[in-house]
């Protein structure tokens, strides 16, 4: 059978409206194409979104990075960061703010924070991944949802009918009731929002996980590791459960012998990663 390329984005007819990206973001965007970008001129591009700029300073001072005096200053803050780093950050406050503002979706991010910090923990452990892009590709793989519960007033119902249905059916589902999905939403806005190619990918190509390992979907090497991650990662969180999900399907996930075969990691080493995962989700909850 010969290779199929992934869809193409189009913007023609869209039934719904992607969010608007912030000023700063693309004055950051124009800085960031010049051959030296200034961290001064970023710093006052940031300060003029309170959003972004409290984002920035949140990040730099996270225990994770072990600092021992806290960062204050913005400039110093995106020097320690580094641009690359940075504009990451930013897109990703960007964008949660931005989806933020169609609806109270308080468990919707708790869900994708969780999902997102164990895609970086697992692209750490398991792969030469950036653990960043591992956690961008966490926390947006279903940032389609909330444009889609603002485009139709009857999705909100479909969301508590469809749990528990496979990705895929959800596709094909939403794709035959409103001319539209949240995962080819999610990639269209990825792309738009600046995120690397490989991110939009996989956002949009996620439910499509046998075809892309087995070529049948075309894509490069970074884009199968990263859906590979956040695979796990969606079925380390969904064995722990405790937030609001639309993937409610008890079944066990017939994709995990692909995946572990893809990242050459034996069944019994996963097994033991899965349980070392779990009990840092569980006492973290007991810290909280």
């Amino acid at each position: 059978m010969s290779k199929k390329a992934a869809r193409p984005i189009s913007t023609a007819k869209r039934p719904y409206t992607l969010p608007a990206r912030p000023e700063a973001l693309l004055s950051m965007v124009e800085l960031m194409q010049r051959k030296e970008p200034n961290a001064d001129q970023i710093a006052q591009i940031l300060k003029q979104d309170v959003c972004l700029y409290a984002s920035v300073l949140s990040e730099v001072n996270a225990p994770h990075l072990g600092l021992r005096k806290k960062i204050t200053d913005l400039t110093h803050a995106i020097t320690l960061l580094g641009l690359d780093r940075l504009f990451a950050i930013v897109r990703l406050a960007a964008l949660k703010n931005s989806l933020g503002k169609v609806e109270r979706l308080d468990r919707f991010w708790d869900s994708a924070t969780e999902i997102a910090e164990l895609s970086a923990l697992l692209a750490k452990k398991l792969t030469d991944l950036d653990p960043h892009d591992a956690y961008s590709l966490g926390m947006m793989h279903d940032c389609g949802i909330p444009v889609m519960l603002e485009a139709f007033s009857d999705y909100k119902a479909f969301l508590r009918t469809g749990n528990g249905n496979k990705p895929l059916e959800i596709k094909r589902i939403e794709q035959q009731q409103f001319s539209a999905n949240h995962f080819t939403i999610g990639g269209e806005m990825a792309d738009e929002w600046y995120m690397p190619h490989e991110i939009s990918q996989a956002i949009e190509l996620q439910v499509d996980l046998i075809d892309v390992l087995s070529g049948k979907v075309e894509c490069n090497d970074k884009t199968k590791t990263l859906i590979c991650v956040l695979t796990l990662a969606k079925e380390v969180s969904a064995i722990y459960r405790r937030f609001w999900r639309i993937y409610d399907n008890k079944e066990p996930l017939m994709e995990l012998p692909l995946v572990l075969a893809y990242l050459g990691l034996p069944d019994v080493d996963y097994l033991d990663l899965r349980e070392d995962l779990l009990k840092e989700l569980e006492k973290k909850d007991m810290i909280s």
